[in-house]
């Protein structure tokens, strides 16, 4: 198993966490947005030092949770402020960008880490398509082409053009090409079952944010047999999975903080912008005034169903040996290799000495037992885990 911090980037406020979206600018301080800049890349290097295998970036709009509308600066000054540091960034909103201007940044990205670099294409959350007036009913197609179009950006030898549906160039040529051949590696969300066939068909890493174990294995299945239509066969490194983690000292903080990070309290925290797609496109389309608005389905109640069907899976949260026990169990259950733990996101925001703290805690107490036992993910060889 390899371990990632995904660092957000928020801003350095108690009281952030509870704006809504989009958060207006006035709530926006100059001297604590650079002091939230200054904690967090202490934090990568706290993160790095400690052991994880990767530091993780994504791009977000408008909001205290994440100052990283262009994730790509951050991981370029990230990878030479740690110059042996492995840098993921999952990933770019690729509906709402150009899909040529996202291949060159990521050349260039991947010489300025000489090679050191993943990336992710996803679609963003439904929310964040009235930050440049995406259509929320061409998200999906609009999202498929553009992942073929940065593949064949990235390893085409010669100018070439695109006449697609969505997208039309007479000429492409990157400069820089990628240090890496034929290009890095590329994740594809695997939330849905259409885009866990989609990593499959294409060939890329898969990739999923709070989901439970069942729901992951689902579609882990569902990308396997597509790669095996393919022609190649995912190991578990291809395989990731993000959610918050939190580490206590004591079976006292324990019990509270389970509860307080329940499923229940990590559904409310995204709702409405994880669970239910069709719901927020209804309310995305209403506000667009688009073709989404006559969408009138309402996200299920989390506390009416069995735990093992909840949308959002619990945090790995706990003391240190409960961690790595539901790290182990989760692993076992989905497929996943890769886990990409995210800290102080949310309502309830930890202080940067309570990140550092925690960082810590996992490098000496949660990562080694977890790699010093070997345990392969489920369907995988142990050289994949």
């Amino acid at each position: 198993m390899k371990f990632d911090f995904f660092q957000s980037f928020s801003y350095a406020s108690q009281e952030a966490g509870a704006l809504t979206w989009p958060a207006a600018p006035r709530h926006c301080e100059a001297d604590t947005s650079q002091l939230s800049f200054d904690n967090c890349l202490e934090q990568c290097a706290v993160a790095h030092e400690v052991g994880f295998d990767s530091l993780t970036f994504a791009e977000h709009h408008y909001s205290p949770r994440q100052l990283t509308p262009n994730p790509i600066p951050i991981a370029a000054t990230v990878g030479r402020l740690l110059p042996d540091a492995q840098i993921g960034v999952f990933g770019t909103d690729l509906p709402m960008n150009n899909p040529v201007r996202v291949a060159e940044e990521y050349a260039m990205l991947d010489n300025l880490l000489r090679g050191r670099l993943r990336i992710g294409l996803l679609r963003g959350t439904p929310n964040e398509y009235l930050t440049y007036g995406t259509n929320p009913a061409e998200s999906k197609a609009r999202f498929e082409e553009g992942v073929q179009l940065v593949q064949r950006a990235l390893t085409e030898p010669e100018p070439f053009g695109w006449e697609g549906r969505y997208y039309r160039f007479r000429n492409i040529s990157i400069w820089p090409r990628c240090v890496q051949k034929p290009h890095p590696r590329i994740l594809i969300s695997g939330n849905s079952a259409d885009s866990a066939a989609l990593a499959g068909r294409l060939g890329c890493d898969l990739g999923f944010s709070f989901q439970n174990a069942h729901r992951c294995a689902e579609h882990i299945d569902i990308y396997r047999e597509a790669a095996a239509a393919a022609g190649w066969t995912p190991q578990a490194d291809n395989i990731q999975y993000r959610h918050f983690c939190v580490v206590v000292t004591s079976a006292e903080e324990s019990a509270a903080i389970r509860s307080a990070w329940s499923p229940e309290a990590v559904y409310r925290l995204f709702n409405p912008a994880t669970p239910d797609f069709a719901a927020v496109l209804a309310s995305v389309g209403a506000a667009m005034g688009g073709a989404a608005k006559g969408i009138g389905a309402k996200p299920a109640d989390p506390t009416s169903a069995p735990a093992r069907d909840f949308a959002i899976g619990p945090p790995f949260a706990g003391t240190p040996e409960e961690v790595v026990d539901q790290v182990r169990e989760f692993a076992e259950i989905s497929g996943a290799g890769r886990f990409e733990f995210t800290i102080g996101v949310g309502a309830r925001r930890p202080t940067h000495a309570t990140i550092v703290e925690t960082l810590r805690l996992i490098g000496s107490e949660v990562l080694p037992p977890l790699r010093s036992a070997g345990v392969p993910a489920a369907g995988a060889t142990a050289a994949g885990a």
